[in-house]
This record gives C-alpha cells, structure tokens and sequence, in this order.
C-alpha cells in the first residue's frame, strides 16, 4: 500500500474496481487522484485483490442464480400449459435448450475433474 493511501481508501479502491468501475470513477469513489489509481494497478499484489475481490462477488452472484435456478425453472414448466401455444413453444425450446446447455457444463466439469484427479493421480506416482 502507498505510505499517502490509507488502508480504507485501498480496500475502497479495490472494491470500485473489482466491482467493474472504470478508472476514474474508482479514483472518485476511493477519494484518490487518477494517477494513484493507476500507480496501485501497476503493483502486481494490488492486482491480485482486485482479482480476488472480482471472484468473490461473481461467486456470490453464482450463488444467487444457482438458489433461483428451481423457480425459473418451474415458471417455464407453469407457461408450457399456458392458453397461447407460441408462448408454450417457447417455454419449451427454453427448457430443451438451457436443460442441454446445464448438462453439458456439467459433463464438462465432470470430465475436467477427472482429467485433474488423473494428472495428480500421475504426478504423485512419479514423485
């Protein structure tokens, strides 16, 4: 941290960022000059809080899509008995298509896992 930015004003900074601020709209909310700002994002470990700070919020906004999945899904199934059958029509192509896409993000995860298990599986053999 610079000696003439406080440690409120550095968590400040990081959190604008992180939260997708431009530059100088970072330096306003932190209360720092744009050239501190650019002085900070220079420093590799104030990079890496800024990486940080981006992966929890992106994990907690996951997190909230992840709760509401079931709802959504269960309003699209409500809109299949709907009277109007090209709304029908699209609950469904909605469900095929985002059902297909779940599942193959998930076989893909899955595989990804494997694929690391085996490696570590490997690596720990040769050491």
């Amino acid at each position: 941290m610079s000696p003439n930015v406080s440690l409120e004003k550095d968590v400040s900074l990081a959190i604008a960022l992180a939260s997708g601020k431009k530059v100088q709209q970072a330096a306003d909310d932190a209360g720092v000059c744009r050239k501190t700002v650019q002085r900070k994002l220079a420093k590799p470990a104030f990079r890496r809080k800024v990486a940080r700070l981006r992966q929890q919020f992106v994990g907690a906004a996951l997190g909230r899509m992840a709760d509401n999945m079931a709802g959504a899904a269960d309003q699209l199934v409500e809109l299949m008995t709907h009277q109007d059958p090209r709304l029908r029509l699209r609950a469904a192509r909605t469900l095929i298509v985002m059902g297909l896409k779940l599942r193959d993000s998930v076989d893909l995860n899955d595989r990804i896992h494997d694929v690391e298990q085996e490696l570590a599986r490997k690596n720990g053999a040769g050491l």
